[in-house]
């Protein structure tokens, strides 16, 4: 019963067929009607460790992306399945998932990465426009990210990275703009109604925790696990406890070569591979100054102008959030405070490093465009709810707009020069 190569076998063509199916049944199980779901899962053949071994990678992964969508959508309606339908589908979701590398639940990578898109074979769990929109504009935000990786890798690696960057710039700064104005688009109540996300959609991406203390046993999918997003991060210069720790936790959730990036990018930004890096050697300081604070507030007036001048912040982003209670400038309540930031010594020449240094604190205020337009996207749309990657949702989306790659260019008020247009 193994696939020869030559195509899907029946066994691997039951279990698509079936995920392509889900948004058939979804509206049967709201209605509390599973009756077709579980004579679908029934009819499907039990996954043989022989057919899973002969798999190619790809295949693997395909298949995760089936089995553990059906995963999550047995999941959900629970209470309405049979015990035998449930362990059919635990067990599927287990073997597949152990010999993919991967951990029993849908995860980000496999949901956006590795799904279809060819029109009728994205895997989608509900028949509502706004969920393959949501897929669509997730791959796209990716697939921007990816081209956005291989112009810093080309530039930390060049003989002359300032030099490098300087050339690389436009074409980044075009990048984010597109990305920010995708992510800003995720408000628009006509591409993503709230009900239809918040109550269609969404609760298939839950966490599996534990019945008796609530805790998270398995992290649902989630922007979080982006590894593109963070491989830019630590090529720019991201260097914080928090957003390591993140990093680690989430790379279960990834396949193996995917985890190893992940782990190179690290060790490597750590071996002085990254932006923030290039920019101290330029300023002749040493890295001395914490990668995420709240002080880091007094920057925010500048990287805002530098961010809407440049068309990496919508006008309307930080009304948003307010409109929502966030204070943007506010580090947020449950947040662990930081110690204290080192003073900084002034630049002698503030117009010279201005000047020298200008697209690297655009490039700062490009990344801080993403994360507000993150940040008011997930207040529209989960408000006060917990993010389904196991954190406090838009509090904890909220610290990222204290975090910096090049914290002496801003500390040392280089970035308040560029602003005012120095």
């Amino acid at each position: 019963m193994a696939d020869d190569g030559e195509g899907a076998s029946a066994w691997r063509t039951g279990w698509r067929d079936l995920a392509l199916g889900l948004p058939r049944h979804h509206g049967a199980a709201e209605r509390g009607d599973v009756a077709a779901f579980e004579a679908a899962v029934a009819a499907r053949e039990p996954l043989q460790a022989a057919d899973l071994a002969a798999l190619r990678p790809d295949d693997v992964l395909a298949l995760a992306l089936d089995v553990l969508m059906i995963e999550a959508f047995a999941r959900r309606h629970a209470a309405l399945l049979g015990p035998s339908t449930l362990e059919r589908v635990t067990s599927a979701a287990r073997d597949v998932a152990a010999r993919a590398g991967l951990q029993p639940i849908l995860s980000y990578p496999l949901y956006i990465r590795h799904n279809p898109m060819a029109a009728g074979d994205t895997r989608l769990f509900t028949p509502y426009p706004a969920e393959e929109r949501f897929v669509r504009m997730h791959r796209f935000i990716e697939d921007r990210f990816d081209e956005v990786i291989a112009t810093l890798e080309a530039v930390v690696d060049a003989p002359d990275a300032l030099d490098a960057y300087a050339g690389a710039h436009p074409g980044i700064g075009a990048a984010f703009a597109r990305i920010n104005r995708v992510m800003a688009g995720f408000r628009d109540p006509e591409r993503m109604p709230n009900a239809v996300f918040a109550e269609g959609f969404r609760p298939y991406y839950q966490s599996v925790l534990d019945p008796a203390t609530g805790d998270v046993l398995l992290d649902g999918p989630s922007g979080l696990q982006s590894p593109t997003f963070r491989v830019v991060t630590m090529l720019a210069g991201y260097r914080d406890e928090t957003l390591d720790a993140w990093t680690e936790r989430i790379g279960r959730y990834h396949a193996p070569a995917t985890r190893q990036w992940l782990a190179n990018a690290r060790v490597a930004r750590d071996a002085g591979r990254a932006l923030g890096v290039v920019v101290d050697r330029a300023l002749g300081v040493a890295d001395d100054l914490p990668h995420l604070h709240p002080s880091y507030s007094s920057h925010h007036p500048a990287l805002i102008a530098i961010a809407r001048r440049g068309g990496w912040l919508t006008a309307d982003a930080l009304d948003v959030l307010a409109a929502h209670g966030i204070d943007a400038h506010a580090w947020p309540m449950g947040a662990a405070p930081c110690a204290m930031v080192p003073a900084a010594q002034p630049w002698p020449d503030l117009d010279g490093a201005a000047r020298m240094l200008a697209p690297f604190a655009e490039l700062e205020a490009m990344l801080f465009g993403f994360h507000v337009e993150h940040v008011a996207v997930a207040a529209v749309q989960i408000g006060a709810v917990r993010g389904t990657g196991g954190t406090s949702g838009v509090e904890f989306l909220q610290t990222a707009l204290f975090r910096r790659a090049f914290p002496a260019l801003w500390e040392r008020g280089i970035g308040a020069r560029v602003a005012a247009g120095l």
